[in-house]
Order: structure tokens, then sequence, then C-alpha cells
């Protein structure tokens, strides 16, 4: 069975996202050296952050999309192995990951807010350390919630062949479901929460500061908004999907059917926010087409020379 019009549209899509994610990400670890900005820890984080979106890519794609359409079915024999052992790696990969992003819009969101603390010293605290120690937190942590679920051989996960469709179904028992969905829903709204307070905090500050917030770094606080968006969109959906299953409201199909094109937007949604908000960004992947990376990345606007040199506290 064939991607149908929508899932082909999100899978080109998606294919586009991460050709321009890498990009970004080529074009930041080549040219950091030129420019001060790109050794900010906002991008740092972007880089890390980047392993995240793109497994989620891959395994989404993979095991989710093609398996859903067919394209596995030939992999799992009649009888086989696999058609148990696989859905439950499959499954544990997915939620785990996700956790994983939605901590990392957390550690944006923290970024955001020292930065507007401390507009000239905030680099000095995301050093390099603290940079790896929070990102083995953010790979680790989620193991706690996904793990103890998936590894319980009582709950049923497999994955079932339909000869008449030749797709591979995933099929879980009610418990199982509910579990992983509350374990989903609680995280993002936890994330959520958590980003909220900071970047309210962070816009109060930047509205009553007396020092305005360099122009660089007020475009990064927009392209993190963006991202945010779409974490809280994230959220909603994963509350309403608990809520009508929970009640047994018909609409349960339809929030169900958002969930693909949502999952596809929190892993393709940063290049695009980065692009949009940071003409830094968009001189560097330019440098980068025109086969110019040597040259360093102009600033959008004219920040002082401590601002300059405060961006290479992380490097």
């Amino acid at each position: 069975m064939a991607f149908d019009v929508l899932q082909s549209i999100l899978f080109v899509y998606s294919c586009l996202s991460m050709i321009v994610y890498s990009t970004i990400i080529f074009s930041i670890l080549t040219q950091r050296r030129s420019s001060p900005i790109l050794k900010g820890s906002f991008f740092s984080l972007v880089v890390i952050h980047f392993v995240a979106d793109f497994l989620m890519f891959v395994e989404f794609n993979i095991l989710f999309r093609a398996r859903k359409y067919g394209y596995l079915t030939f992999l799992f024999p009649d009888n086989s192995s696999a058609l148990y052992i696989v859905p439950r790696i499959s499954n544990a990969l997915h939620y785990y990951v996700k956790i994983i992003v939605y901590v990392g819009q957390v550690y944006f969101a923290l970024n955001r807010l020292t930065s507007a603390l401390m507009p000239l010293d905030y680099n000095n605290i995301w050093t390099l350390i603290r940079i790896r120690v929070l990102t083995c937190i953010q790979w680790l942590l989620p193991l706690v919630a996904v793990l103890p679920v998936h590894l319980n051989m009582q709950f049923t996960m497999k994955y079932i062949k339909y000869a008449d469709q030749a797709t591979l179904r995933l099929e879980t028992d009610k418990e199982s479901t509910e579990i992983i969905a509350y374990i989903d829903m609680a995280c993002s709204v936890i994330c959520t929460i958590l980003s909220l307070i900071m970047y309210i905090w962070t816009l109060l500050l930047v509205r009553r500061s007396t020092n305005r917030l360099a122009s660089v770094e007020l475009r990064l606080l927009v392209s993190a908004l963006f991202v945010f968006v779409v974490l809280t969109l994230n959220t909603v959906i994963q509350v309403a999907t608990v809520i009508t299953n929970h009640i047994g409201m018909q609409e349960v199909m339809f929030i169900n059917d958002l969930s693909y094109p949502m999952v596809d937007l929190i892993y393709t949604c940063q290049p695009w926010a980065l692009l949009l908000c940071s003409s830094v960004m968009r001189k560097t992947v330019m440098n980068t087409v025109r086969r110019r990376s040597h040259k360093p990345v102009p600033l959008s606007a004219p920040t002082t020379e401590k601002e300059d040199c405060n961006t290479e506290a992380a490097s």
C-alpha cells in the first residue's frame, strides 16, 4: 500500500527539512571559528538538538510511516520472532526520542532566560562541561520513563500482518497504551509549563530592561519561541488524546490522525525557525551554499565588543 497524498507530501517535506537542517549544522560547525556568534551556547544547543531531531526523523519514517504503509512487510516473515521484538524496540525508541526533544526545548528556554538575565556574561554559565552534563541528563532521564513499560513482558506489543493490505499494524494492549499516553502527555505538559514560565520571565526582562538585548540575541529568542509554539501544539494534542480516549469520544480518531503531521512538525520546525528569524543563520548557510565558508559571517545588527566576545565563552 503506497503513501496517500498527505503522507507523500509530509514525507517529501520532512526529507527536504532534514537536508536544510543538515546544511545548517554543517554551516555552524565549519564556520564557527570565523564567526563569534556561532560559538555561542545557543548554537551549541542547536547542534546537540539536531542529533535527537535526526534520530526522530529516521525512526519515525522507517519504523512508523514505512511500516504502516507496507514497505517493511517483506522483512517480517510469518511467525517470525521479529513480529514481537521489533515493535517493542520501535515503540520504546519513539517515545524515548520524543522526551529527549521535549527536554531539549526546556534547555533552549533556559538559555534564552540567562541571555536576558545576564546579556553580557550568560555564556560564561553555559560552559562546555555544563552543556555535556545537561546533555547526559537529557539522554538518560527519559530511560526512566520509557524502559519500565517496554521491558514489561506482560504488556502486549506486536505487529499484525494484514495479507489483504500487505501492511504491518502495531497492536498493543489497552493498559500499556494508556500508560504510554499518560507518560507522553505528562512529559510534554511538564516541559511546556517549564518553558512557558521561563519565556514569560524572559519577555518581561527584555521589556523592562534599560539595556536593550543585542539584536542577534533577540532574534534567537524569537526563533526559540517559534519552536516552543510547536511544542505547545503537541501538548494540546497529547492532552486531547488522553481525554477523548478516557471518555470514549468519537473525535479520538480525528485527533489520532493529527499525530503523524505533528511528529513531522516537531523534528522539522527548528531549521525553518532559524532561517526565518535569524539573519546570521541565513548568511551562514548562504556562505556554505556559495562555497565561501572561509569568510566570517557578519552580524545582522551592531553589537558592542563585549557582546561579541561573550559568545566565545561556550566554545
